[in-house]
């Protein structure tokens, strides 16, 4: 039999399904951990649309038709303000008495405001990409066994997280209103003062369903790196581990829990025009691969080079399931927003 002709398909299958699945997932987090360097790159992502309608013949529409606004920079430690959006966040992982420390860190920045008769849409992607040291504990033993911290991979941050931009000034980065902060104060200010629910000030920084209790999340131990080098995940041989263990969070099972997209609506009064609000953002997903055999202690995990004989490679039974649709929803996170932005 020829095993290509048969895996090819099944293979363009699963890409095909997984372009459909991540318009219904947002990848909150992806990571990498490598134990035996003492540090964990990963990337944290925030997304969603803000929807605001009015009375398509008010001055308010009149106003905002035709608003089109685009706001896209990156940034890094040089940035003003990284730092210390950098440190706010060190502090809230101080408080969850956690060892890891963000030591540097990029932040990706995609925005846009569309108005037309009668509706605002806002679509914001916040991509956070931290170099994480002091994840794995001393090893005192001194033996071949290291224990990795995995409490950071859940935090909130409630406070803003103001950068200076060049051409544009400052921006709240963690609440979806600051864009409109920035670009429309006026109706940001009316809205601030009427949104009881304060929809428009949650944090984007909400990474808290990440912190879900790794034993519900799908685990996959792929003994080469092979299905994991296979889907451009980023996983290489690195000081000497030639396996990957790759913990998936997002697929709603008995496991797991269900997930739901998020939508929350609320009022407010601009210019004497009543306005709703309505916020979605899409159900979340996680992929953590950490280089070696992990296994699970609570919040830490220990990782040797090797697998005990008889492990089993998976939970759950669909682990390339679940990896390939991570993978393909990668890269369409950004097409997604813009879709349903446009819509």
């Amino acid at each position: 039999m020829d095993y290509k002709k048969v895996i090819l398909p099944i293979f363009l299958g699963f890409f095909i399904l997984s372009s459909f699945a991540s318009q219904a997932f947002a990848i909150e987090m992806t990571t990498v951990v490598i134990p035996t360097l003492d540090e964990a790159q990963a990337q944290f992502t925030g997304d969603g649309i803000v929807t605001i309608t009015y009375d398509p013949n008010s001055a308010l529409s009149k106003n905002l038709t035709g608003f089109n606004e685009n706001v896209k920079f990156k940034t890094n430690m040089s940035t003003p303000g990284m730092k210390e959006l950098v440190s706010t966040i060190n502090q809230v992982l101080n408080q969850k008495q956690t060892t890891a420390r963000i030591q540097n860190a990029t932040l990706d920045y995609n925005a846009q405001i569309h108005g037309t008769p009668g509706q605002l849409k806002i679509s914001y992607l916040v991509r956070f990409k931290p170099l994480i040291q002091d994840v794995t504990l001393p090893n005192q033993n001194n033996t071949a066994v290291n224990v990795v911290d995995m409490d950071w991979r859940s935090f909130v941050v409630p406070e803003p997280l103001i950068l200076q931009i060049p051409g544009l000034g400052e921006i709240n980065v963690n609440y979806p209103i600051g864009l409109l902060q920035a670009k429309l104060p006026n109706l940001a200010s009316q809205i601030a003062a009427t949104d009881t629910e304060k929809l428009l000030e949650k944090p984007i920084f909400d990474f808290a369903l990440m912190g879900q209790s790794l034993d519900t999340w799908h685990f996959l131990f792929d003994p080469t790196g092979s299905q994991a080098g296979m889907l451009g995940s980023g996983f290489k041989e690195i000081a000497g581990a030639k396996v990957v263990s790759i913990f998936s969070l997002g697929e709603s099972s008995f496991r797991e829990g269900t997930f739901k997209d998020i939508e929350q609506e609320a009022k407010a009064t601009v210019d004497g025009t009543g306005v709703n609000i309505h916020t979605f953002k899409s159900k979340p997903s996680a992929q953590i691969q950490i280089a070696g055999f992990a296994q699970l202690r609570g919040q830490f995990v220990t990782v040797s080079e090797e697998a005990p004989q008889g492990t089993n490679t998976a939970t759950g039974g669909f682990p390339l399931q679940v990896l390939l649709i991570l993978g393909g929803m990668m890269g369409a996170v950004a097409v997604f927003v813009l879709f349903k932005a446009r819509k």
